[in-house]
């Protein structure tokens, strides 16, 4: 759920900077485009981390499965 959330999140923001540059012209091209690719690396940053996070919990599962207390 975390990594739609996070796509969706993404591509609205995304769109709204590009639409900045279409509307105020050549001025806002390099801040919105530092902004894009910001938004784009904090996105990656947080689905690399939502899947470290799976995975975390797998295998605690699996470790918890296998030794029982």
């Amino acid at each position: 759920m975390a990594n739609t959330i996070n796509f969706i999140a993404c591509t609205i923001v995304t769109l709204f900077l590009l639409l900045s540059i279409a509307l105020a012209g050549p001025h806002l091209l390099l801040p919105a485009v530092a902004m894009i690719v910001t938004v784009l690396i904090g996105g990656l940053c947080v689905y690399v981390a939502n899947g470290l996070l799976q995975s975390r919990n797998k295998i605690e599962k699996e470790w918890e499965a296998d030794n029982p207390e």
